[in-house]
């Protein structure tokens, strides 16, 4: 170790003492120490701080000849760090003010130690270059490429001939604004990757192992370096990390939903409570009406809880068979047809001769289209006008549920936790979750749902249902991945026009 700061050599032992790391050391504070121990002593490993008091790390890098050497740089130095790389380092670390960096030195120590395992081994099984996956290219000391494999032509895009001769600065992105040359890899472990760029320009991400070749006399002829292309890691590790946040997303979401529905149902019992009281004291027949009518409420809010929890849970199956739509429809809009009346709604349906066939789930599309007309009931004023049509588009049918009430806002009506926060700002006595499911049965068909409202007045809610049940698995897929979290693309396909 060499380091010319006392606490930072402090904190090198301690960390060694509490990791009970199995490392034999020596430490040196000066460029002029490390020079005397390394004349008379061999080492696996040299770490050496960047800046020292009578000199730099490249004048310990002169110092160790072929001993393994990782520098710590300061934060920001990365441009620094490719330097010493070339120079011949082997790795770097980046030096915190809290000596974080300590914490990835064993996996920075193995991880050299397994690239000069490496080293020896390119340097004995030469012949095995041309055969293996990883990309090889091979420089002179002058950084003159002088040999790449055929993996290496494959994943840069040259030819043999296009880079024999060429500086190996080639592969480097260089200064591009926006993406630095060395990023560190935060995973499983700490290492430390590059950006490359191919001969098209493209720029990827890459792990590099680096090589001297020596002559039968000691003497360094040419560099080896071992590439692999980490894209599909780096992709992955996002992923993964995407999925986490989405995740604890959900979580937080599913929480206040059941939050939301439990403060509804203590509502609704304390309404039925006080209702079952005031008619057993005879006061009003009234509060018998009102007990069961709350009760109903409880009933639909646990029914609709169930059936959202049983979607999540991928409990809720599809029993799809093929079927004609249009007497479903017509059966949905004659059940609502009373209830509509009792609020002064004129309810109508308008289908074409044909019977309109769809491959889905009958009880599931059933409930949707109730749920629809139901939620345009129980929205619009008295004396307004609700219509249901569909229509053969070819490759899917669409049905639109319309009607002449007070425009709405569209945007997330479809969103479960977007619609319970609506209704609850709007201090709505009901607590639904009808459109959310709607959406939960359209999407689980591999159909699309989506509503319009003009500027004043007049709303239209429409779904389709493919022909076929092809999609079906993927749209299952889709909707399992993205439930709930919807991007600005899966938004604008939703609200995509009749």
């Amino acid at each position: 170790m060499v380091e010319d700061d006392k606490l930072d050599q402090k904190a090198f032992e301690r960390a060694v003492k509490e990791e009970k790391l199995p490392y034999d050391y020596k430490i040196a504070g000066s460029v002029a120490e490390a020079r005397t121990i390394l004349a008379s002593e061999q080492f696996d490993v040299v770490i050496s701080d960047y800046s020292l008091g009578d000199g730099t790390a490249f004048d310990v890098l002169v110092a160790v000849k072929d001993t393994p050497t990782i520098i710590v740089t300061g934060a920001g130095d990365e441009e620094l760090a490719v330097k010493v790389w070339r120079a011949g380092a082997y790795d770097y670390l980046v030096k915190d003010l809290d000596r974080h960096y300590l914490r990835a030195l064993p996996v920075t120590v193995e991880n050299v130690l397994r690239h000069r395992k490496t080293e020896e081994k390119v340097q004995l099984l030469s012949g095995a270059i041309m055969s293996t996956d990883d990309s090889v290219y091979i420089t002179d000391m002058e950084s003159k490429i002088i040999f790449v494999n055929k993996a290496f032509c494959e994943t840069y895009g040259y030819e043999e001939q296009d880079v024999i001769g060429k500086d190996s600065n080639i592969l480097w992105i260089g200064k591009v604004r926006g993406t630095r040359s060395v990023f560190q890899i935060v995973s499983s472990a700490w290492e430390v990757g590059f950006y490359h760029k191919r001969k098209d320009g493209s720029i990827f991400p890459v792990s590099l192992s680096r090589s001297i070749i020596k002559d039968p006399a000691g003497n360094e002829v040419a560099v080896v370096g071992v590439i692999r292309n980490i894209s599909d890691r780096i992709r992955i590790e996002e992923e993964l990390r995407t999925a986490n946040k989405n995740l604890e997303r959900r979580s937080f979401l599913k929480s206040e939903l059941a939050t939301a529905v439990s403060e509804e149902l203590n509502a609704l019992i304390a309404n039925i409570e006080n209702s079952i009281s005031e008619a057993a004291s005879g006061k009003t027949k009234e509060s018998l009406e009102t007990s069961q009518k709350n009760i109903d409420s409880v009933k639909d809010i646990i029914s609709d809880f169930l059936e959202v929890s049983n979607i999540d849970m991928n409990k809720t199956k599809l029993e799809i068979a093929e079927f004609a739509l249009r007497p479903v429809i017509s059966e949905v809009v004659d059940t609502l047809l009373p209830l509509a009346s009792d609020k002064d709604i004129k309810l109508e349906g308008f289908l074409p001769d044909s019977d309109l066939v769809v491959n889905a789930d009958r009880e599931k599309i059933t409930q949707a289209l109730t749920n629809l007309i139901t939620n345009s009931i129980n929205s619009v004023p008295a004396g307004s006008h609700i219509s249901v049509r569909a229509e053969d588009l070819g490759h899917e049918i669409t049905v639109e549920v319309k009607d002449d009430g007070p425009a709405i806002e569209t945007g997330r009506i479809f969103n479960r936790f977007d619609q319970i926060k609506a209704q609850l700002r709007a201090g709505k006595e009901e607590l639904s979750l009808a459109l959310p499911i709607v959406r939960e049965m359209v999407e689980m068909h591999g159909g699309w749902i989506w509503a319009e409202s003009k500027d004043k007045q007049g709303n239209s809610f429409c779904f389709t249902l493919p022909k076929s049940g092809v999609q079906l698995a993927a749209a299952q897929a889709h909707i399992k991945s993205h439930r709930e979290l919807p991007t600005t693309a899966d938004i604008q396909q939703h609200n995509k026009p009749v």
